[in-house]
């Protein structure tokens, strides 16, 4: 009888564990974590081996750009295929928002700093005059560490077109301070080029993160996090 008391009492302490991961890990492709994407989408029509029609949800993906960093070499949207990247504006003569923006996405380097597939793209809003020395001597005189995380210079009218393409803003404004205008959010791109991001409270895309904001910059290295698990996840089956 004691016996029987014995197994009752540790069938009642191991059930739970169990059960735990059975839900856990038998279910976890149901209740895996995902971010959201942001853009425009389009649904095509496809045909497989059989001519049956097959409809297809294409989702928004940055459009092609050729930029060159502060160490004068090339960087590309097809660099960025493999990889994970947040993307954001700045000026070196920035007299207000710039240092603070890259302080914290100095903040964000660090904490993936382990992570061979993240990087950030930072792109100057007025190229006229920060060439790549103005920002190889930016980078040096603000400490910033350049280990995956490429400050960007180019043609105007393409950087601003790139800004548009991440639905941030960066424009020539004689009344701003400096007299430039940009965003001082972020976007988060994944490794085929779609920007992904959380959802609100009302089930909306939140699309960018205030990174001058403690809460959306708390946001955004959650966010990553995920986005690199699904990372993960994605090449899993890709082996398979």
């Amino acid at each position: 009888m004691k016996m029987n008391k014995r197994v009752v009492i540790i069938g009642m302490l191991i059930l739970p564990a169990l059960l735990y991961l059975v839900f856990v890990y038998g279910l976890k492709d149901v209740f895996f974590k995902t971010l959201t994407y942001v853009g425009p989408k389009e649904v095509v029509e496809n045909f497989d081996a059989n001519e049956t029609a097959k409809f297809d949800t294409v989702y928004y993906t940055i459009p092609d750009f050729s930029f060159t960093n502060q160490e004068g070499k090339t960087v590309t949207n097809k660099d960025m295929l493999g990889n994970i990247y947040v993307a954001s504006f700045f000026f070196a003569t920035c007299p207000t928002i710039c240092p603070n923006m890259n302080f914290h996405l100095g903040e964000v380097q660090s904490r993936f700093k382990g992570f061979d597939d993240f990087y950030i793209l930072t792109h100057t809003v007025n190229p006229d005059h920060d060439s790549v020395e103005v920002l190889a001597e930016y980078v040096v005189d603000h400490n910033i560490n350049t280990n995956k995380w490429h400050f960007l210079t180019g043609n105007r009218d393409a950087i601003y077109s790139a800004a548009q393409s991440y639905f941030l803003s960066a424009y020539e404004d004689e009344l701003s301070p400096g007299g430039f205008l940009h965003s001082q959010s972020v976007v988060l791109v994944d490794w085929n080029g779609h920007i992904r991001s959380r959802r609100d409270d009302f089930g909306n895309a939140i699309g960018a993160y205030d990174v001058l904001d403690v809460i959306q910059l708390k946001d955004l290295k959650e966010d990553i996090k995920v986005l690199k698990a699904e990372y993960e996840k994605y090449k899993h089956n890709l082996e398979k």
